[in-house]
């Protein structure tokens, strides 16, 4: 047979050979990735450079009502895109406890608060360099919500204080920078840690095996659901509903109005993460029944938080609601051992030790 011919020929066989197939976990990481990772990473790029220049024209007439709103806003925009984002604990965000320098909560002692004031008393230089070598209290977003939305704090008169305004513009940036380098780290332009994550296997230190990744995605969202139940519900009630007095001060963003949503952000996170790069590897593995439990599991979460009475700061101590505050509480209690237990035993793999469920 003529050489070129043979070529054609091989060349043909192996055009027609089957590629691989990529297996549903394979797939869901993908997906995962493609649509919850890197778009939550760019959302909260995008919202906290808009923070940063609204609080830029703010503080050119800290005395413009409609100017202080539209920062506000800007601010919730960003905290908002924050409360999907922390869901994804693993990766960049643990080096140098970058969570914190964003969101610094709970904080049961106004800390946040008290840090803010000594700085702001102090004598030394407020600039976002600065900022970013001081306390992780005084750095994001949770000392912003303390001069944007406390009673005692948001103030004409405060804001014309030339160092509330250079404080202000100092951590929207310092919070912008790290947003950035976050989403800097995992893109494929730059840290690429999106590529560690969808390649598990024998040399990737940090997922050596394909179980690796999917114990941290299961992790995660273990966490967050028992930060959910533990303190962001339970906590203001003395551990859970009708349990002990109530405080509301415990609750997670009291002073911007933003508690429900912000439970609703996170549980709709985690259920997102569920459908999308967990599921699939339940079903794969066979046991798409369990799988079907929790995802009835998370969507009676959901219907039983949505209709809680906001703002949950005047309601929680209101006796009619708490009946509510119950339902939504017991759901996630149910919830939350199908994806701490069961599902770990049926996939056969081991969670790290959580300390905030108690056990």
């Amino acid at each position: 047979m003529p050489t070129r011919l043979m070529l054609l020929l091989l060349t043909t066989l192996f055009a027609c050979t089957p590629k691989p197939t990529a297996s549903a976990f394979e797939q869901a990481l993908t997906n995962t990735a493609d649509n919850l990772i890197m778009p939550w990473h760019q959302d909260f790029s995008r919202s906290t450079a808009e923070l940063r220049k609204s609080l830029e024209r703010f503080c050119q007439n800290p005395s413009d009502s409609a100017s202080l709103e539209q920062s506000r806003d800007a601010w919730r925009a960003a905290m908002m895109t924050w409360q999907t984002l922390q869901l994804v604990n693993f990766g960049p965000v643990t080096e140098g406890n970058q969570a914190w320098r964003i969101q610094f909560w709970p904080d049961t002692h106004n800390r946040v608060g008290q840090k803010v004031e000594a700085l702001l008393a102090a004598q030394t230089p407020i600039d976002a360099t600065t900022l970013a070598e001081s306390n992780v209290l005084v750095q994001g977003l949770s000392a912003l919500e303390y001069l944007l939305f406390d009673p005692s704090q948001a103030s004409p008169a405060r804001f014309a204080e030339p160092r509330t305004c250079l404080f202000l513009q100092a951590a929207a940036t310092n919070t912008q920078t790290v947003a950035e380098r976050l989403a800097h780290d995992w893109s494929p332009e730059g840290g690429n840690y999106v590529k560690t994550f969808l390649a598990p296997g024998p040399g990737n230190l940090a997922f050596p095996a394909e179980d690796d990744v999917l114990t941290a995605l299961i992790s995660a969202m273990v966490m967050s659901i028992e930060t959910l139940k533990n303190k962001e519900l339970g906590e203001p009630f003395g551990g859970r509903p009708g349990a002990g007095r109530v405080n509301p001060y415990h609750l997670e963003l009291w002073r911007s109005g933003l508690s429900l949503q912000a439970m609703q952000a996170e549980l709709a996170a985690s259920e997102q993460l569920f459908l999308t790069g967990i599921q699939p590897a339940l079903i794969e593995r066979g046991h798409k029944e369990l799988a079907r439990r929790i995802e009835a599991a998370f969507t009676d979460s959901r219907q039983k938080i949505a209709p809680l009475p906001s703002p949950l700061f005047v309601h929680l101590q209101q006796p009619d609601a708490l009946p509510q505050f119950q339902a939504a509480w017991d759901s996630l209690d149910q919830l939350l051992p199908l994806l701490k237990r069961e599902m770990p035993a049926k996939l056969q793999l081991q969670l790290g030790f959580n300390s905030s469920d108690g056990d």
